[in-house]
């Protein structure tokens, strides 16, 4: 299938680099793990982690987040997400 769609976003640059950093580690780049995501929702039809209030987060108190559990949950809960060596030979 051809690709003939863009997604433009502005985010905050701390984030974009914390997130660049984890997928580096990951061996992916920004554009893959934005397909897996949302390659992700088509598979689930919604998406692919709880959606929720926080309820401490609500009260004002900080939101702690271990990002390689969250990694984890997400990479490991997923079998039907392309790995990236399947969107390298798509490439």
């Amino acid at each position: 299938m051809p690709k003939n769609a863009t997604i433009t976003l502005r985010i905050e640059g701390e984030l974009k680099a914390d997130a660049e950093q984890i997928f580096r580690r990951l061996g992916l780049s920004t554009t893959e793990a934005i397909k897996i995501f949302l390659s992700a929702v088509r598979n689930r039809r919604g998406i692919p982690f709880p959606v929720q209030l926080d309820e401490q987060r609500m009260a004002g108190a900080p939101l702690s987040l271990d990002r390689k559990a969250a990694l984890d949950a997400i990479m490991g809960k997923y079998a039907n997400i392309t790995p990236s060596e399947e969107f390298a030979r798509i490439k």
